[in-house]
């Protein structure tokens, strides 16, 4: 399975903006991820839209937009002219996600709904034919460097399974704490985009590109040759 890599600018340092997106536009990176915050679905404050309007014209790679906000409906119009390549909302943040869903789709733009670790899977019976994609949350949604929650993965292989059930092709991405370990075991069991964090690509030492390069190096390394792991229940 081929595997993207959507380094999540909410880690970067923002006094150097400019200099990491090239560095990671050099390195071949997917996606830029964009964790757009409130302060109330999530306790915390991160990147907004006009932020992901000057990135968009700066550089080349792809928008990955991430709503982690209450009343995502009140950013139709926005995404509308910003028109990333993805965007993913909350399903827990609003009430009628399937008019969301198609109020968002247009031209080039996929969406996708994110599910916090405590939603069930059910939640999504009827919203798989409208998406295009599901992002599993591996740490509570709204702050970088917590730990992965192992669980997580029989998730990813679960949703998979419902998805071949229902003969829809749905892409799983993750986010949260992807190491190159818990990365290579999300692909494993099912994931093809992997948000990285502090944990992998923003390590501290300030080279993006070499973090880049060594992130998948690290994931090629670690990933078995054996069969995709089976997921005892779902």
């Amino acid at each position: 399975m081929r595997y993207r890599v959507a380094p999540s600018l909410m880690c970067a340092d923002l006094l150097r903006l400019a200099d990491q997106l090239k560095e990671l536009e050099r390195a071949g990176v997917d996606y830029l991820h964009i964790d757009v915050m409130d302060g109330h679905f999530v306790p915390n404050l991160a990147l907004n839209l006009d932020l992901a309007r000057q990135v968009q014209a700066y550089t080349e790679v792809p928008l990955d937009v991430h709503l982690m906000v209450k009343n995502p409906e009140t950013y139709i119009e926005a995404v509308r002219t910003l028109t990333p390549q993805r965007v993913s909302f909350h399903v827990e943040a609003t009430t009628n996600p399937i008019r969301l869903v198609r109020a968002l789709k247009g031209g080039k733009t996929q969406v996708g709904l994110a599910i916090n670790p405590a939603t069930p899977l059910e939640t999504l019976n009827y919203l798989l034919d409208e998406i295009d994609y599901v992002l599993v949350m591996t740490v509570e949604p709204g702050f970088a460097g917590q730990a992965f929650i192992p669980e997580m993965l029989c998730k990813i292989t679960c949703l998979e399974r419902i998805a071949i059930a229902r003969k829809k092709q749905v892409e799983i991405e993750v986010d949260g704490n992807l190491n190159s370990k818990w990365a290579s075991e999300c692909i494993q069991h099912g994931a093809s985009v992997l948000v990285a964090g502090t944990s992998s690509v923003f390590r501290g030492d300030g080279n993006l590109y070499e973090a880049c390069i060594a992130f998948r190096r690290e994931i090629d390394f670690l990933r078995p040759e054996s069969e995709r792991p089976v997921a005892q229940s779902c």
